[in-house]
């Protein structure tokens, strides 16, 4: 008997679905955190902490920029 809707195909895309969305905002909120401390520190002169920070939000943005080239080359291969 075949059915409409294949369960198990769509509770793993809603799966899927979710930690998605949740790791992408969770890494752009880290993005926007290091540039605004990394504006604070840079301002109060205190440079090396303000470079750690630079890197955070680099390495956060790296993440967002592969999340979703990684979305796009997905989408393609469909």
């Amino acid at each position: 008997m075949s059915t409409i809707v294949d369960t198990t195909t769509l509770l793993d895309l809603v799966g899927v679905s979710l930690v998605a969305a949740v790791g992408l905002t969770a890494a752009f909120s880290v993005a926007i955190l290091g540039a605004t401390r990394f504006s604070d520190l840079r301002r109060d002169g205190r440079g090396a902490e303000a470079a750690w920070f630079g890197v955070l939000t680099a390495l956060a943005l790296a993440a967002c920029l592969g999340a979703i080239v990684y979305a796009i080359i997905e989408i393609q291969t469909k």
